[in-house]
C-alpha cells in the first residue's frame, strides 16, 4: 500500500497548526503543534502517527499548547539508526525532543506505546513530567513475553518478515483498535501501519521484554490518571497492577469505547482528561 500523505495530515490545512521536525542525535521526529497555554506532549499507540491526536487537540488546544509527535520508525519520523531500539531509547530521543523545543516540563498524555513512553519518561527524567495521562497503558509480566507476542502478532496481523498486513473493517470489529470502527478509521490506521512497516513488529519486541511493572513506583509525577476504554482488551489485566502499584493514581474508564478512545469519541475521551490536567498548574 502507498501511503496516502492526506490520511495522515487531516488537519493540517489549519491556519494555527504548525507542521515541523525537530532533529535529535538519532535523526528527525515529525511533530504538529497547535494552541497556546502550557505544554502537553500527546504520544501516539504503537502502529499508528500523530493523526489519532486530531480530535483531542482541537479540544485541548483552547487551553493548552499541544506538541503531537510521530515516534522514530513512524509516521514521518526517520526510522531508528539501529535494531534492536527500546522504550528507554524512545524516551531518550524524547527528552532531546523536549530539550531543543524547550518544553522543560509537561504535561504528557500518551496511549498503549506511548502511554509505555510516557512512564518510561516520567521515571527517567521526573523534572520533565508534571501530570501524566496513561491511556490503555499495556501492563504484563516479561516472562510471558514469547507467548503475548505469538498472541499480539497474531491479532494486530503480521505477515512471516514482520512486515504488517492490511486490517479489514471486519479485523477491527474481531477485536482490535476500536470499539465501533468505521472504514474511514481502518483506513487511516492502515496507513500508518504500512508507514511503520517492520518498525512496528520491531518496536513491538521491544515493549513485550520491557519490565514496565518495576518503573511504575518510581513515578515522580504530580499526579497520573489511568484511562481505559470499557471495551480494551488489556483493561482487565492492567488495572490491579496500576491500582497497587503506580502512586498518587486515579482511574476513568470510558463507556462503550476501545483501545484508541481519542479517535472513536473525542469529547467524551478530553473531557476527564481536562478537569484532571485544570485542577493544578504547572511548578
Amino acid at each position: 500500500m502507498l501511503v496516502d500523505r492526506d490520511l495522515m495530515r487531516r488537519n493540517y490545512g489549519s491556519p494555527d497548526l504548525v507542521d515541523d521536525y525537530v532533529t535529535v542525535p538519532e535523526g528527525r521526529i515529525h511533530f504538529v503543534k497547535k494552541g497556546s497555554g502550557p505544554p502537553v506532549i500527546l504520544l501516539h499507540p504503537l502502529g499508528t502517527a500523530t493523526w489519532v491526536w486530531d480530535g483531542t487537540m482541537e479540544i485541548l488546544s483552547q487551553n493548552y499548547t499541544c506538541y503531537a509527535f510521530d515516534a522514530l520508525g513512524h509516521g514521518l519520523s526517520d526510522n531508528p539508526g539501529r535494531e534492536n531500539y527500546s522504550v528507554p531509547d524512545y524516551a531518550r530521543a524524547m527528552d532531546h525532543a523536549m530539550q531543543v523545543l524547550n518544553l522543560h516540563r509537561v504535561h504528557v498524555i500518551g496511549n498503549s506505546f506511548g502511554a509505555i513512553q510516557t512512564v518510561q519518561l516520567a521515571a527517567s527524567y521526573p523534572d520533565r513530567v508534571d501530570k501524566m495521562v496513561v491511556v490503555g497503558l499495556p501492563v504484563w509480566d516479561i516472562r510471558s513475553a514469547p507467548l503475548l507476542l505469538e498472541n499480539i502478532a497474531t491479532m494486530a496481523g503480521f505477515d512471516e518478515n514482520g512486515i504488517p498486513t492490511t486490517r479489514t473493517l471486519e479485523d477491527e470489529k474481531g477485536g482490535g483498535a476500536f470499539a465501533h470502527p468505521t472504514q474511514d478509521m481502518v483506513d487511516r490506521n492502515n496507513a500508518s501501519r504500512d508507514q511503520a512497516g517492520i518498525w512496528m513488529s520491531k518496536t513491538l519486541t521491544a515493549l513485550a521484554w520491557f519490565d514496565i511493572v518495576s518503573l511504575l513506583p518510581k513515578i515522580k509525577a504530580t499526579a497520573s490518571l489511568v484511562v481505559y476504554g470499557e471495551q480494551d482488551f488489556l483493561r482487565e489485566l492492567a488495572e490491579d497492577i496500576l491500582r497497587y502499584n503506580l502512586p498518587n493514581c486515579s482511574k476513568v474508564i470510558l463507556p462503550n469505547l476501545g483501545h484508541i478512545p481519542q479517535v472513536e469519541d473525542p469529547e467524551s475521551f478530553t473531557t476527564p482528561i481536562l478537569e484532571f490536567l485544570k485542577k493544578g498548574p504547572i511548578y
